[in-house]
C-alpha cells in the first residue's frame, strides 16, 4: 500500500486522471468483482511508474496446492477489452539486452533493442520491400563491384536526453565498420570474403590508418558513401540492413575510454555499448529512457528522428516475464495494459479462451527463424550433468553423438509436433515444422523454384530418397525407423542406453513442458535406449553456457535446443555459414573451434568423422558463385542437403508461433525475413478495441499482394 501511494501521482501523470483513478480504486478496493484484476493491475502500475518509482516487483501469479499456476479466467467480454493507452504501448519479454553495441552483437536480443535505436543505410517496408533510410538510394557501377550510397542531410544523432550532438556524416559508417573489425565482431563472417580487405584487415591485426586505407568503404564526402566488394554480390543492398553496417559517431565512440579509440582497440577499457541509455547516441526512431535488467526497459520516441512521423508511438515499455506464469500476458491484456496476449494450448481452459475469443483471434505469421537440437560433438565441461560422473556412461554418450546412425534415431524418434503442441493448437504447431536449417522462401530460381524446393532435389540426388522436406509436416517421425537406425548403430559399436544431457530453465512452463515432451516422445519411441537428462537450472546459469557462451569448452551439455538462427541478409549462405567449421557462429555451440579459438585444428579428427570437411567444400563451392543465382542457389542446396543426410543439426520450428489477441493494426510496422528491420517498431499503430480476425484477414491479403516496392537504386 505505501509503494501504490508513493507512485500514484507518477500514474496519474502517464495516465488521463480518469484511467489513473480508475486504476487505483482498482488496486486498493472498488467493487468486488475487480479483485480478480488486482495482479494485472499491479503490472499496470508496473509498466507504467516504472521510470519514477525504481525496480518493480514481479507480480505473482495466483498459485494452487501444487504449486502450478491456477486457471485463469475473467469475465470480461473481448468485444469490452480497451487498450488505456494507444501511444504508449506496454508488452512483456524474455529478452534483455547485453550490449548495445550493434556493430558487434550478434544476439537476438540485442538487436531487437538497437534496431529501433539505430537506423542503417537500408531498411524495409512494411510489406519487406527494400526501402530507403538513412541512405535516400545507391548505384551500382556496371561491374557490380561499387555500390555508391547517398546520405540524407538531416540525420541527427541525439544523446540520451534527446538532445542533439551531432549531424550524421558518410564518415559515420566508415567509423561503425572499422569498429566492428577492430573489436572482432561476432557477425564478422557476413562481411568477410564481401567488402574487399575487410576480412584481412580483421585478421591481420594491424590496426594503422595506412592499413584501414585498403578495405573497401570509402566517405567521399559528409554525404557520399561508396563500398568496393569483392565480387559482385547481389544481395548486398539486403546485407546493409544489418547492424553490422551501422553507423557510429567517432567523436561519441572514442569519448568512452582509450581502449575505443579506432586503431587502439582494447575491450577492456571501451564503455561504448553498455546497456543503459548513455552507451550510445541514437539515430533511430527510439531512445533508451531507463532499463532495469530482470525487470524493465523503457524507450521514447525520438523527437529528432528524421522520419518520426512514421513513429506512431510516444513510448514503449517492455516487463520482464521469466515465464512462470503462462496467463501473465493474458491478464494484464484483458487489464487495458499490454498491448497483446498469447492464447496458450498449456492452460487447461484454452478451449474455452478460444471460444470467448471467437472473431478475434489471429495466428502469428511464418518466419524465417530455424531452431532445433543441436549436438555437442566435443563435451569438455561436465559441471551440470545428471549421469556423467560415471565415466564409461560420458565416454559412450561422446561416441553415440558422433554416430550418424545414433542422431538419426533421435531425429525420428522425436515427436515435434507434440513438442509444439504443448503452446499452440495442432493447426498452428503443424505450421510451425521445419524440415531443413534454411528459410525454405529465402529466394528463388528464375524461374520460381522455391529455395526449399531446391533442397529437396539436392537430398533426393544424393541419397536417391524423395522426402517432402517442406513446412508443415515431419517426414522422420517413426518409432519403427528409430529403432532400426539404434540397431545400426549397435552394429558402428554404440553401447546402449545413451544418455544425454539438456539444460532447461526450471522456471519456465513452456521450455519445461516442451522438454518433457521431447524426453518422452525419445524414450518411448526408442523403448528407453536413449535417455534424456533433463538438468533443471535457473534462466541465468542455461542463458550462460548455452546461449551467452563464447567458447567451445563452455558448452556444457550434451544436446541443447536453444540453437536457433534467421537470416541476416536474403540469400542461403546466411544460414549454410553458421555451421562452417572453420568460421561458423554455431561451431561453439557444438563444442567445435574455430580459426578464431587458439586451439583451432585440435579437433580436426571429429569434425571429418561427422562429415563437415564435405559440408565445407560444398559451402566453399557455393559461394564462389556469382554470376549465375540459379546455380549458386543450387549450389548451397547441396550444403543443406549434406546437413540433413548426416543429421547434423535436426531442425525443428521457426521462431515460437502463437494464436494471439492484439491492438496492433494489423501489418502497420516494418516487415521482414531477413536482417534487422523485422525488430523495428516503426509504423506500429494501436487502436483501442480488440483487432478482428475479419480486419486482420483483410490486412493480411494486402500485405501478400507485395505493395509497391520503392525505389532506392538509381
Amino acid at each position: 500500500q505505501e509503494r501504490i501511494s508513493e507512485c500514484e501521482e507518477i500514474v496519474k501523470k502517464r495516465l488521463s486522471r480518469k484511467e489513473g483513478d480508475g486504476i487505483m480504486k482498482a488496486i486498493t478496493g472498488g467493487k468486488k468483482r475487480m479483485k480478480k484484476y488486482t495482479a494485472a493491475f499491479l503490472s499496470a502500475v508496473t509498466a507504467i511508474s516504472l521510470a519514477g518509482c525504481g525496480n518493480a516487483p514481479v507480480t505473482p501469479p495466483a498459485s494452487s496446492a501444487s504449486g502450478e499456476p491456477e486457471d485463469y479466467m475473467s469475465d470480461i467480454k473481448a468485444a469490452d477489452i480497451k487498450l488505456k493507452d494507444t501511444k504508449n504501448l506496454v508488452e512483456s519479454t524474455v529478452y534483455q539486452p547485453q550490449s548495445l553495441d550493434y556493430t558487434i552483437s550478434a544476439l537476438a536480443e540485442d538487436n531487437e533493442y538497437t534496431a529501433n535505436f539505430i537506423d542503417g543505410l537500408l531498411e524495409n517496408d512494411k510489406y519487406g520491400n527494400l526501402a530507403p533510410s538513412v541512405a535516400t538510394g545507391y548505384s551500382l557501377s556496371e561491374d557490380g563491384l561499387t555500390y555508391t550510397f547517398h546520405i540524407r542531410p538531416d540525420v541527427k544523432w541525439v544523446d540520451s536526453t534527446g538532445e542533439v550532438y551531432d549531424t550524421l556524416k558518410a564518415q559515420d559508417f566508415v567509423t561503425g565498420f572499422r569498429h566492428s573489425a577492430e573489436f572482432n565482431s561476432a557477425s564478422a563472417a557476413v562481411a568477410d570474403g564481401v567488402v574487399k580487405g575487410y576480412q584481412e584487415y580483421r585478421t591481420a591485426a594491424d590496426w594503422s590508418d595506412a592499413a584501414w586505407e585498403k578495405v573497401g568503404v570509402k566517405a567521399t564526402d559528409d554525404l557520399t558513401l561508396v563500398y568496393t566488394l569483392e565480387n559482385p554480390t547481389p544481395y548486398f543492398p539486403s546485407l546493409v540492413t544489418y547492424s553490422l553496417f551501422g553507423p557510429i559517431n567517432q567523436e561519441f565512440l572514442e569519448s568512452k575510454g582509450d581502449g575505443c579509440k579506432l586503431g587502439n582497440p582494447d575491450t577492456t577499457n571501451c564503455s561504448f555499448g553498455t546497456p543503459s541509455s548513455d552507451g550510445i547516441l541514437y539515430n533511430g526512431g527510439f531512445i533508451l529512457e531507463s532499463n532495469d535488467d530482470k525487470s524493465s526497459n523503457v524507450w521514447k520516441k525520438n523527437e529528432n528522428y528524421w522520419d518520426k512521423d512514421n513513429i506512431k508511438l510516444d513510448s514503449v515499455t517492455r516487463i520482464f516475464d521469466d515465464g512462470s506464469d503462462p496467463y501473465s500476458d493474458i491478464r494484464n491484456f484483458e487489464a487495458g495494459v499490454y498491448y497483446a496476449g498469447r492464447l496458450s494450448t498449456q492452460w487447461e481452459n484454452f478451449d474455452e479462451y478460444m471460444k470467448k475469443y471467437d472473431g478475434y483471434t489471429a495466428m502469428a505469421m511464418p518466419n524465417s527463424a530455424c531452431f532445433g537440437i543441436v549436438f555437442n560433438y566435443n563435451r569438455q565441461t561436465f559441471d551440470n550433468t545428471n549421469y556423467a560422473s560415471d565415466q564409461t556412461l560420458a565416454e559412450n554418450t561422446h561416441n553415440a553423438i558422433l554416430n550418424e546412425n545414433f542422431r538419426k534415431a533421435i531425429r525420428a524418434a522425436w515427436d515435434r509436433e507434440k513438442y509444439l503442441m504443448v503452446s499452440a493448437p495442432k493447426e498452428l504447431a503443424d505450421s510451425t515444422l521445419r524440415n531443413i536449417d534454411n528459410d525454405p522462401e529465402i529466394v528463388r530460381t528464375s524461374d520460381g523454384t522455391t529455395y526449399g524446393s531446391l533442397v529437396e532435389q539436392a537430398y533426393e540426388e544424393r541419397t536417391g530418397e524423395k522426402v517432402a522436406l517442406a513446412d508443415g509436416q515431419d517426414p522422420w517421425l517413426s518409432k519403427e525407423e528409430a529403432l532400426k537406425y539404434i540397431e545400426a548403430a549397435k552394429k558402428d559399436g554404440v553401447e546402449f542406453p545413451i544418455h544425454l544431457d539438456m539444460l532447461v530453465i526450471e522456471t519456465n512452463k513452456r521450455l519445461v513442458d516442451q522438454a518433457q515432451s521431447l524426453k518422452k516422445s525419445v524414450e518411448d519411441n526408442t523403448d528407453g535406449n536413449i535417455i534424456i537428462e533433463l538438468v533443471m537450472r535457473d534462466e541465468d546459469t542455461v542463458k550462460n553456457i548455452a546461449y551467452y557462451s563464447s567458447v567451445p569448452e563452455e558448452a556444457d551439455y550434451d544436446i541443447s535446443n536453444f540453437t536457433g538462427w534467421s537470416p541476416d541478409y536474403a540469400d542461403p549462405k546466411s544460414f549454410v555459414e553458421i555451421y562452417s567449421p572453420t568460421t561458423g557462429y554455431y561451431m561453439k555451440s557444438c563444442g567445435l573451434t574455430t580459426t578464431e579459438n587458439d586451439n583451432y585444428g585440435s579437433d580436426d579428427d571429429i569434425k571429418k568423422m561427422i562429415g563437415l570437411d564435405e559440408y565445407e567444400k560444398l559451402y566453399r563451392a557455393a559461394d564462389k558463385i556469382y554470376a549465375d543465382l540459379d546455380e549458386r542457389y543450387a549450389a548451397f542446396a547441396k550444403a543443406d542437403a549434406e546437413l540433413i543426410d548426416t543429421c547434423f543439426f535436426i531442425p525443428a520450428q521457426m521462431q515460437g508461433r502463437s494464436v494471439r489477441v492484439t491492438h496492433m493494426i494489423p501489418f502497420s510496422k516494418i516487415t521482414s525475413k531477413a536482417g534487422t528491420s523485422e525488430q523495428k517498431y516503426k509504423g506500429l499503430e494501436l487502436q483501442e478495441g480488440v483487432v478482428t480476425t475479419a480486419a486482420y484477414e483483410e490486412a493480411k491479403a494486402d500485405y501478400e499482394t507485395g505493395g509497391t516496392a520503392p525505389k532506392i537504386m538509381d
